[in-house]
């Protein structure tokens, strides 16, 4: 299992220390990058909504192309309106904006927006290896997850399998992190494949992109 690149808990440079590792191999792992308070009122607040019925089985592709693809994956999602975000989430897109411009000052990759969804994963339900950015689109150009699972174990499993691209890469992949309450993993969109693996109990994630203009 992988370990945090930082877990340095109450550290103010959690956004220099996500772009020192971009910098370096494309990912990064930080725990803790939002309070305990925050990420179990956002599982509520996730959890309400798909009660409601807010969630929908999650399609493959994108514009006309979008399909219900059950054999590649089978989780459900949410869209959130990033422009107006709940009283909940506004504390994490904050957060989020500051990393976009911290990435900005040192990479130069010109994001401009944020766009994202609530995951939910029942019992058994996986997503199998894909790349963030579609064929042909270069909008996605940043991947951004957190994970809202409180006391996950790994006996629990539903981890995300990160394998090689097709550039080579300092680290020791293919590499498994686990779900975890907090954790945060940023990784340039086109560089690293993947796939989210089945798990014993219902998994939760605010998954989503930094994106550029073309």
């Amino acid at each position: 299992m992988i370990q945090p690149l930082y877990a340095d808990k109450g550290s103010t440079d959690k956004f220099d220390h996500i772009v020192a590792d971009l910098c370096e191999t494309g990912l990064s792992v930080y725990d803790d990058f939002i309070p305990p308070l925050l990420v179990n009122n956002m599982a509520l607040e996730a959890r309400e909504l798909f009660q409601e019925g807010e969630f929908r089985p999650a399609r493959v592709g994108r514009g006309t192309s979008l399909q219900l693809r059950p054999e590649i994956r089978n989780d459900h999602i949410h869209w959130l309106d990033t422009e107006n975000p709940s009283a909940t989430q506004r504390p994490y897109f904050l957060d989020l904006e500051t990393l976009r411009q911290h990435i900005n000052r040192s990479l130069f990759l010109g994001l401009f927006e944020y766009e994202g969804h609530f995951a939910l994963y029942p019992p058994g339900a996986f997503y199998n290896i894909h790349y963030d950015r579609f064929i042909g689109a270069l909008e996605r150009v940043v991947t951004c997850i957190l994970y809202l699972n409180d006391d996950w174990q790994t006996e629990n499993g539903g981890a995300l399998n990160i394998h090689q691209g097709v550039e080579a890469s300092s680290l020791s992949l293919p590499m498994q992190v686990m779900p975890q309450a907090g954790r945060l993993v940023t990784f340039i969109s086109e560089q690293f494949p993947h796939e989210v693996l089945p798990a014993s109990r219902d998994r939760l994630s605010l998954t989503g992109w930094f994106r550029i203009r073309t």
